[in-house]
């Protein structure tokens, strides 16, 4: 009876190793399949990406020479402009330069009359509230003595 049990469990451990083997290639043959697929998808959409660019590579030339071209045409208008004002504006920067010189002589001459302005506010202003303090202070001061007088007497 144990060679029956020994033969029993044989065939299933066969059975067991079979269907986990079945189960591998089955998982093997699938991924080799999904990889054979997205390798020939891919090879087409690369084709055609080829065949797409082939067909817009004029298309794209073109509009890059016309860029370069524009560009061109942008740099040699500013070279002839630059130019045309490099001449006009020698007797403009002089004149631009002397009254730029003059502008900044009159605000260095007002900012200077100015600073005198404040300087002489700010002084009358010290003094006013100099000439209020002892004014203020003075009374009280005064105040203060008598009533120290009256109780040095009183006490004294």
């Amino acid at each position: 009876m144990s060679k029956e049990n020994n033969f029993k469990d044989s065939e299933k451990e066969k059975q067991d190793q079979n269907l986990f083997l079945k189960g591998w290639k089955n998982f093997i043959d699938g991924a080799k399949d999904g990889f054979d697929n997205f390798k020939a998808s891919l090879e087409k959409q690369t084709k055609k990406s080829e065949e797409l660019l082939e067909e817009n590579k004029e298309k794209v030339d073109g509009f890059f020479n016309k860029i370069k071209q524009d560009w061109d045409n942008k740099i040699k208008q500013w070279n002839t402009e630059m130019e045309q004002r490099s001449l006009e504006t020698k007797e403009q920067w002089e004149a631009g330069k002397s009254k730029i010189q003059q502008e900044i002589k009159n605000w260095q001459e007002n900012t200077k009359q100015e600073w005198n302005d404040g300087v002489k506010a700010i002084r009358k202003g010290f003094f006013r509230a100099y000439l209020w303090a002892i004014l203020l202070i003075f009374p009280i001061v005064i105040i203060i003595v008598i009533i120290l007088y009256v109780i040095n007497i009183a006490l004294g």
